[in-house]
């Protein structure tokens, strides 16, 4: 055998080699959305986990989840569309206590594609920072029964601390206790930065009445005159007849 020979059954045997073990190579990844995550104290936010076989079909998952029990806690978990749900004790559980949620799920057809796994809603507890992680005890499960280690890159996270609102500078509307030519001028509690304010108000409606009783008073008097006038016009009237 020359040494071109040679040379060419060892390129196509290092490919044999290659082509055998890549599938062992494509090992299924997890991964969070979003990543990095931003909250504030008390705030509830969802967690997306995605998987992704790489190509290599999957037919199951199994996804366990730390998370720090101080800081974080899983309300609930919604599995994706197309995934049946394993409901077995050491497959399915949420603790609280330890900050491990294991969630196993089986995709019926099987997926070569990265796929939505399911949605985690949690709460944060106090102010603080993290990470979500992938446990290394998750598997994700492909033909032939064969198993491979799920991995995944962790999501860091940031607790704030959650700021109250500031109170609002515009007074509430507050109910009149009187009024003048149908304006209010006084209220039930006045605000002590209100009450110059309420007195212009006061001064204001009180002149608006002064003037329109001067006016009242021009007209009744006119009226009276015009009375007697009519009056004196009629008697004299009366005696010339």
């Amino acid at each position: 055998m020359n040494t071109k020979k040679i040379i060419f059954a060892g390129v196509i045997t290092t490919l044999g080699v290659f082509a055998v073990a890549l599938p062992a190579f494509a090992a299924t990844t997890a991964s969070f959305v979003p990543t990095p995550i931003k909250v504030a104290t008390g705030q509830q936010f969802n967690v997306v986990v995605m998987v992704n076989p790489q190509g290599v079909k999957n037919y199951a998952e199994k996804v366990e989840v730390d998370y720090p029990a101080n800081l974080l806690q899983v309300i609930s978990f919604t599995p994706g569309n197309s995934w049946m749900t394993l409901q077995q004790p050491g497959y399915d559980s949420i603790n609280n206590n330890t900050g491990v949620m294991i969630k196993t799920a089986g995709y019926p057809t099987g997926f070569s594609s990265q796929t939505l796994f399911g949605t985690i809603l949690f709460t944060a507890k106090k102010a603080g920072s993290g990470t979500i992680a992938i446990d290394n005890q998750s598997i994700a499960f492909k033909a032939g029964a064969q198993t491979t280690t799920l991995t995944g890159t962790p999501a860091p996270f940031t607790i704030s601390v959650a700021t109250v609102p500031a109170a609002s500078t515009t007074p509430a509307a507050l109910a009149p206790v009187s009024t003048v030519n149908g304006q209010a001028i006084a209220t039930a509690t006045t605000p002590a930065g209100l009450a110059s304010t309420a007195n212009s108000q006061l001064a204001a409606a009180a002149a608006n009445a002064g003037g329109v009783a001067y006016w009242v008073w021009i007209l009744l008097v006119i009226a009276i005159i015009l009375v007697i006038v009519l009056f004196i016009l009629y008697r004299n009237r009366k005696g010339k007849m």
